[in-house]
């Protein structure tokens, strides 16, 4: 009868699952984000050319700076990084920070003021580029540096820059978006130009540069993200599981399948059997219509942990299996 007891328990528990949200604030900037992305799609960029939340090694290979979107095209390669702050942005004396002043109701008739600092993020930017070329000057491809195009892109109207920094081209404030996009347009004369005219006359990179530089920003690393029930997600590494060891080459995804029906999961109780989650591996690259190619399935006890790292954090978390719907597995 206990026994019979505890799977009761634990069919209520797999079918009612804790609900994780995610924050505001990070739900509007990873959505600044993929808006991005889309609009270049849009403009004709290729979704080839498009690479999001790239991990460049710096030059002593001891720690990993992450870029937004890298985008490659003829006319250079863009670093760019995509905010969507509010408020008003200041520099400090020292010009190493950014002050971002923020302003938030705190009730029907009252709202505070506080400030934000951030490292000089466009700086940063510049710095990301500069990794960005070593490392493919490690992989012997020798870019000159006027090829990077470091950006950082601000999505948000409510958002304020002093003039300086305004002006600069490396910045894109709303009212300049238009014109950055429409700077990615790839048009019919541009193309018989490129066939036409030898790259170190137009500036343009060569095909076969083009190729191999893609070919290394596919090899770059990026975070591995858990989605859990009710959406939220976790960016870090994905360490261990004691059941299952995917091959990063082979394996793009880890698709998490539950008995979320409380009725079906209350008989599987009374028959005996605990619970369970079935997970999938599917396959790098195998995405299809109707279906995506697997490497294969296994089931795990539905109170398993994942071993994951979370980004910034320096000890590793253990997330239940039970909460999870999938680990997007990075190279």
């Amino acid at each position: 009868m206990f026994s019979i007891r505890n799977r009761l328990v634990q069919a209520e528990h797999v079918s009612s699952p804790k609900v994780h949200s995610e924050e505001a604030h990070v739900q509007t900037g990873r959505d600044a984000e993929k808006s991005l992305l889309c609009a270049l799609e849009k403009r004709g960029v290729n979704r080839s050319d498009i690479f999001c939340g790239l991990r460049v090694p710096d030059d002593f290979q001891m720690r990993k700076h992450e870029i937004d979107l890298v985008v490659l095209t003829g006319n250079g390669i863009y670093v760019i990084e995509v905010k969507n702050w509010s408020g008003t942005v200041t520099v400090s004396k020292d010009g190493k920070s950014w002050i971002q002043r923020k302003s938030e109701r705190s009730s029907e008739h009252a709202s505070i003021e506080y400030d934000l600092k951030h490292d000089n993020v466009l700086e940063q930017q510049r710095l990301r580029a500069n990794l960005l070329r070593n490392h493919l000057i490690r992989k012997d491809i020798c870019l000159p540096m006027k090829v990077f195009r470091p950006y950082v892109v601000f999505m948000n109207d409510r958002i304020k820059l002093p003039d300086d920094l305004a002006s600069m081209k490396e910045i894109i404030l709303p009212e300049r978006y238009t014109q950055f996009l429409e700077s990615f347009q790839f048009t019919y004369l541009s193309s018989i130009r490129d066939a036409l005219v030898p790259g170190f006359i137009s500036g343009q990179l060569s095909y076969s540069s083009m190729e191999s530089t893609r070919a290394v920003l596919k090899s770059i690393g990026t975070w591995d993200v858990i989605q859990l029930n009710g959406g939220k997600q976790l960016i870090g590494d994905f360490k261990s599981c004691s059941q299952i060891s995917p091959n990063r080459q082979e394996t793009e995804k880890l698709q998490f399948v539950h008995q979320r029906n409380a009725i079906t999961a209350t008989l599987w109780a009374i028959l005996g059997y605990t619970p369970q989650v079935s997970v999938s591996m599917l396959q790098r690259g195998g995405t299809g219509w109707i279906w995506n190619a697997s490497n294969g399935s296994i089931n795990i006890p539905y109170n398993m942990s994942i071993t994951f790292r979370i980004a910034g954090e320096e000890l590793d978390s253990q997330i239940p299996a039970n909460e999870i719907d999938y680990i997007q597995i990075s190279i």
